[in-house]
């Protein structure tokens, strides 16, 4: 069981086992790490001087699940940690004992665990990759919060749950943002820094590519200039950035080969999408201790900020709303974008649609745009079945027209019932 820190992986397991013969052991870098595995046996007689006797103790135990968690750190201490369990797995798998290990160093469990011709290579039951909340999800921990304020908190925050759980519901998002992250004190404040310190010695030069696609830097060769690396040594960061689920690359979703010429890269994470444009570059207007002008600059931005993670809440709702759908995403050619372009491969039907979080929307200018966009697309042309659809706060007027479908707050409310 693997996922990103704060994604909840512990809290899931530790549900898990509650009345069950279960072991939990949270594992740390400390030397004497047997020690404090023995004392948590909590069994007077039981003392590990190595791994050999917890394992003994393990194959003899009444206890049938052991959950080692942020395992990763086991290696650290010993390299042949991994080769003994692989050595010992020989003898428990064919009895009753599970062994369940979860952490959260995404690139060394990659090493000592599912990379091919690592000790633990092949041998897993089962494995699980912890994902971060849909936003449907995510407003579990927002319920106080109209679909609006809900859909901000989610553009900042992601769907993290231990920062979602910051949320305080009684103030808005903007007040939170001012108490929660533009404060030194605050967890968030250096959050998404310390992430990168654990899962790399020298985050300096992660930090610069994410700078550059924060700042709209979203080619390939783009992102080499910014970032002053090479062409030959950026794919290596972008592919361990994409690995750890901080970006994400695309193509035009009419694109049949993710290694087209048009691949882009953007940040997956809505908080460190939040905290490179508003943290990382204002960091020493917030040690001069000017927050509270900052967090008015911030209240004016967030509206511009809202465009790409309001995009990733309709991806969302259009997948649960439109059946059959086999092909969804950006799509773009030149200098013309389309916002979601979603395929029913099956039927022939493409969607093309616009987001727009703001109320108010002129939806008959925008679906005048986006017919003329929708000409150059190139998917099944002589025989697909077109329909538009615009995405808003709410419209100025509405469009009765066959191929047109408006979605406003309350289809985003409403998509999973």
């Amino acid at each position: 069981v693997y996922g990103r820190r704060r994604i909840g992986k512990s809290r899931l397991l530790i549900e898990s086992i509650k009345n069950k013969d279960a072991v939990y052991f949270l594992a740390d870098a400390s030397d004497n790490i047997l020690d404090i595995l023995s004392q948590q046996i909590k069994d007077e007689f039981v003392k590990f001087s190595n791994w050999e006797d917890f394992f003994e103790f393990m194959l003899k135990s009444k206890h049938t699940v052991f959950i080692i968690d942020e395992f990763q750190y086991l290696y650290q201490v010993n390299k042949a940690w991994p080769t003994i369990l692989q050595r010992w797995w020989e003898k428990l798998k064919d009895t009753d004992k599970k062994i369940i290990l979860c952490g959260s160093i995404i690139s060394t469990i990659d090493k000592i665990a599912r990379g091919y011709g690592s000790a633990l290579y092949g041998r897993k039951t089962y494995e699980m990759e912890i994902q971060p909340l849909s936003f449907q999800h995510a407003r579990e921990f927002l319920k106080g919060y109209p679909v609006e304020e809900q859909i901000k908190a989610y553009s900042v925050l992601g769907g993290i749950p231990r920062y979602l759980e910051e949320i305080d519901l009684t103030k808005s998002v903007e007040e939170n943002i001012n108490e929660k992250i533009l404060e030194k004190i605050r967890f968030l404040y250096n959050e998404p820094v310390n992430l990168l310190f654990e899962e790399f010695r020298d985050p300096s030069t992660y930090l610069a590519i994410l700078s550059g696609i924060s700042e709209g830097q979203t080619k390939f060769n783009e992102i080499a200039v910014y970032s002053h690396i090479g062409t030959n040594k950026l794919p290596k960061y972008l592919l361990v950035l994409e690995r750890v689920g901080i970006i994400k690359k695309e193509v035009p979703v009419t694109e049949k080969k993710l290694k087209s010429k048009l691949t882009r890269y953007y940040l997956k994470d809505n908080f460190y999408r939040f905290w490179l444009r508003f943290v990382f570059k204002n960091k020493a207007q917030i040690e001069q201790g000017l927050n509270k002008e900052l967090g008015h600059a911030i209240k004016k931005e967030l509206p511009s900020y809202m465009g790409n993670a309001f995009e990733e809440v309709c991806k969302e709702t259009l997948l649960l709303k439109l059946h059959g759908i086999t092909k969804l995403g950006r799509w773009w050619h030149k200098d013309t974008e389309i916002d979601i372009v979603a395929i029913n491969e099956t039927n022939d039907t493409i969607y093309f649609a616009e987001c727009k979080w703001k109320d108010g929307v002129d939806a008959e200018q925008i679906l005048a745009e986006l017919r003329e966009k929708a000409k150059q697309v190139s998917w099944r042309n002589n025989k697909r079945k077109e329909k538009f659809i615009i995405i808003g706060k709410s419209f100025a007027h509405k469009i009765h027209e066959q191929d047109v479908i408006l979605m406003g707050i309350d289809d985003i409310k409403n998509a999973a019932k």
